[in-house]
């Protein structure tokens, strides 16, 4: 089958408007229009049509909120809310359905039927994070220019945090979504759902870069939504009767892709928790699980907390199918340790590999596979033979870059044409700026092209080294940074969370025994947790800027942080080395 017989084959996957006769379209500077003649109703395909269907009594979402409550929603109560709400959405925007939305909220059912409003008028929205400082949000109205911000909050609080510095650089009008608009009564004469054109911006998303202006990534209609649908059926195996709990923030394209936008595509049941670490108490976790979850989607990081935290416990199910992971490089110990946890010890966790830009997960293992064919750790295959990659080795780490089009694909970003370009390359391959080798037919991530460590000649992936570290029993987390240094290339240095106070002996042998004595730290750190974005990765550039130059720290925009006040910790210790 040709590559372009087989994207439109296999967007039948989608109720089209009106279905696509062409796959993409080519234009300069390497964008990209997918399904350029194709139609779609967002809302019909994830809600609408269940509603209409003898689904409409299923529940659609469980939402599990900071108190640790539990609260169902069908897809008729949720046809309902989001109705009546895009009532009140559109008068607010003055029945401007060219309009910007930034929704200001965390993974929550507010969030959720402010985004399906949007969806139903074809409006353009951007979530961001519900406890951003008002400069972090300055910088990202800056870039969207909205037209109305809803939030949570109410009219004192909005003012007080968010509205003074904010409004001065773009003026719009606010929305609180409360409990009396939530819980009003369904009305009639709702308004017309938007037929959207497959290329219709459908929302932005920004990166979560350590320094300077977050970069926003817009996502189309079409092309997103069929390769978010097309990754949930082919990696995680799922259907109408599927529960998936993805512990994403609402801000992160996981809380679009998994927990909303895929999974209800479908006719499942999506599990949101506003507070993906409350799942750290093993009451609450005992308590989602009986939910009847088939597919657990959790972060690398509070994977690995979990490890710290619940050691040998096993958490049994017999609903629970797939185990998935997404964030940072899944090491192979912490791998096992969550298969044989959660009793799926003879199946690959599901390593999702993408970012924000790629709108879906473009490689990883899949439901079906067995670590006898793809070893925990591995990132398995690409989503489709159909989406080509680069020549990868063995042994030789060299960046993994997408050679053919991938309908997830951003269509642009805000930030402009310079920043743009930096993602291609002179022969126009889209660079994921991350290295990879090929073992036996499998894919491995090993971190970023700037993660590799040069030490007398010796080249060696911080990846590699944190990966053997965590074999350590104690060992709950691990960042492997590199500094220049004039004599030897590059000095390294270890941040640790770990169980014992001082376990520097225990980590130099183990260094030594499997690299040598030349990949010896100058100096390990212990932490009692890392410095982290609020989507879970490690702040791998902040700590080496710390480690550079301890005082420029104060450039840097801190509210990518979870937990600000560590990154005093951090400079103490360094400075105090």
């Amino acid at each position: 089958m040709s590559k372009i017989n087989f994207w439109v084959k296999s967007s039948e996957i989608i109720d089209w408007i009106i279905k696509p006769q062409n796959p993409f379209r080519k234009k300069n500077n390497n964008f990209i229009t997918w399904f350029p003649d194709a139609k779609l109703n967002i809302f019909e395909n994830c809600i609408s049509k269940h509603y209409k269907s003898d689904n409409k009594n299923k529940t659609a979402i469980f939402y599990v909120n900071k108190k640790k409550k539990i609260k169902s929603y069908s897809y008729t109560q949720l046809y309902y809310l989001v109705n009546n709400f895009a009532k009140i959405l559109k008068k607010k925007i003055n029945h401007n359905l060219n309009s910007k939305v930034i929704i200001h909220g965390s993974s929550s059912i507010e969030t959720t039927v402010s985004i399906f409003a949007c969806v139903k008028l074809g409006i353009h929205f951007s979530v961001i994070f519900e406890d951003l400082a008002a400069e972090a949000i300055e910088k990202r109205v800056d870039l969207i220019k909205p037209n109305l911000f809803i939030t949570r909050f109410d009219k004192k609080n909005f003012k007080k945090n968010i509205s003074s510095k904010v409004k001065k650089k773009w003026k719009f009008k606010s929305l609180f979504i409360n409990d009396k608009i939530l819980n009003s009564s369904p009305t009639k004469n709702y308004v017309k759902d938007q037929i959207l054109n497959s290329d219709r911006d459908l929302f932005t998303l920004f990166t979560s870069g350590s320094t300077g202006i977050p970069k926003g990534i817009v996502h189309s209609s079409g092309g997103y939504f069929f390769a978010t649908k097309y990754s949930c059926l082919k990696q995680f195996g799922m259907n109408k009767n599927s529960v998936i709990l993805t512990a994403s923030n609402a801000g992160w394209i996981n809380g679009h892709s998994y927990a909303l936008f895929g999974p209800l595509s479908i006719g499942a049941s999506t599990v949101l928790v506003e507070d993906p670490f409350l799942l750290l108490d093993e009451k609450v976790l005992k308590k989602v699980l009986k939910l009847k979850i088939t597919i657990l989607y959790l972060p690398v990081t509070l994977i690995r907390l979990m490890k710290s935290f619940f050691g040998n416990k096993k958490f049994q199910t017999k609903y629970l199918k797939t185990l998935a992971s997404m964030g940072e490089h899944l090491a192979p110990p912490i791998a096992e340790w969550f298969a044989e946890s959660f009793t799926k010890k003879s199946k690959t966790v599901v390593n999702g590999y993408f970012q924000t830009e790629n709108g879906s997960i473009i490689i990883s293992p899949t439901f079906k596979d067995k670590i006898s064919k793809v070893p925990q750790g591995s990132v398995g295959k690409t989503i489709t033979k159909k989406l080509r990659i680069n020549k990868l080795h063995k042994k030789n780490k060299i960046e993994i870059k997408l050679l053919s089009p991938w309908p997830g694909n951003m269509k642009r970003v805000l930030n402009g044409i310079k920043v743009w370009k930096k993602y291609w390359d002179k022969s126009g391959n889209f660079r994921m700026f991350d290295l990879a080798t090929k073992k036996n037919g499998n894919l491995y991530i090993h971190g970023r092209t700037d993660d590799v460590i040069n030490i007398r000649g010796h080249r060696i992936g911080c990846e590699e080294i944190e990966s053997i570290i965590l074999k350590i029993i104690h060992v709950s987390e691990c960042c492997a940074i590199s500094v220049p240094n004039f004599m030897e290339g590059e000095t390294l240095y270890l941040f640790v969370v770990s169980k014992k106070e001082k376990i520097d002996t225990t980590i130099e042998k183990q260094i030594v025994n499997n690299f040598g004595s030349y990949a010896l730290p100058k100096k390990i750190f212990y932490l009692d947790e890392l410095p982290k974005t609020r989507s879970g990765k490690i702040l791998r550039r902040l700590l080496r800027q710390a480690l550079i130059d301890p005082d420029s720290l104060q450039k840097i925009d801190l509210n990518v942080m979870t937990n600000k006040s560590l990154i005093n910790k951090v400079l103490y210790l360094i400075k105090n080395r």
